[in-house]
């Protein structure tokens, strides 16, 4: 397929809120046309377009050219990607509740759409995209990246919350019960749903739903034996019926059939490593 993508954790202080760096190529041989689907990960997406070749999007049922600077909000089901030509990119994948926190954006203002980030933070990120895309190598572009990162977490001093700490428990924890999480965090069930939703963008419940199933996506891809069932289990699912009905909802395929058809999509649940 012509795909090929990199990832990187970032330093220790911005892991609350940043999952991961990731610089990528897509329809690297640019003998046609590509589409792929694109698989929710739980995470936004900062997407920094380093030429002048973007991809193309479906954004209230118009299909457009991605701006320079795009973020890709929180998607709940599968979204096509089309790409005309090669096209690289360096990207940042925050947690839902860490862009927030960084930049003072709520998720939920992002869910299943994407913007111009230039446009939402203005001429300071516009200047610090234009200096990312003059450095030579990548560790110059995270070092950039983590500068700028940090002092806007700074700026906006906004502090850690139950909900952070409520979606870093369901990262952490996969098989756990909403009303646990509830229990261990000393707050309400109701009032969890309320502040999460208008955070995050969707509820914990289906927020889970979407960290479990990336989890076994994560699985399958480091296990060259595919069991299914195993994968299953070690994620929180004790039903195959339950577990399956999760995996299409997400993936749009069944399981059996996405392994099958692994090249057509883009599913990225969290595979990074450390820069020297």
């Amino acid at each position: 397929m012509g795909t090929q993508i990199k990832e990187y954790i970032p330093c220790e202080s911005l892991r609350p809120f940043v999952e991961l760096f990731w610089e990528g190529s897509f329809n690297m041989h640019a003998t046609g046309s590509m589409s792929m689907q694109m698989i929710p990960n739980g995470c936004l997406e900062l997407i920094i377009h380093l030429n002048d070749l973007h991809c193309d999007l479906e954004n209230n049922n118009i299909w457009s050219q991605t701006p320079d600077y795009m973020i890709l909000g929180l998607i709940t089901q599968p979204c096509e990607v089309r790409f005309k030509n090669c096209v690289s990119v360096f990207a940042i994948r925050f947690k839902p509740e860490g862009i927030y926190n960084i930049f003072g954006v709520p998720s939920s203002l992002l869910m299943e759409s994407y913007e111009d980030m230039s446009t939402v933070l203005g001429r300071g990120f516009q200047d610090f995209c234009h200096r990312l895309k003059e450095k030579i190598d990548i560790v110059s572009m995270i070092r950039h990246t983590e500068n700028y990162l940090l002092k806007n977490l700074q700026d906006k001093k906004i502090g850690l919350n139950y909900v952070n700490l409520a979606a870093e428990l369901i990262r952490n924890t996969k098989g756990v019960r909403i009303k646990d999480l509830c229990s261990r965090l000393f707050i309400s069930q109701r009032q969890l749903e309320r502040e999460f939703k208008d955070k995050v963008g969707i509820s914990p419940k289906h927020y889970l739903r979407i960290i479990r199933i990336n989890e076994v996506l994560r699985l399958l891809n480091e296990d060259h034996v595919i069991d299914l069932t195993g994968v299953a289990y070690q994620c929180g699912y004790y039903d195959q019926a339950h577990f399956i009905k999760d995996f299409k909802k997400i993936t749009g395929q069944k399981p059996t059939i996405f392994m099958m058809d692994k090249e057509q999509f883009i599913s990225n649940p969290g595979l990074a490593h450390y820069i020297d």
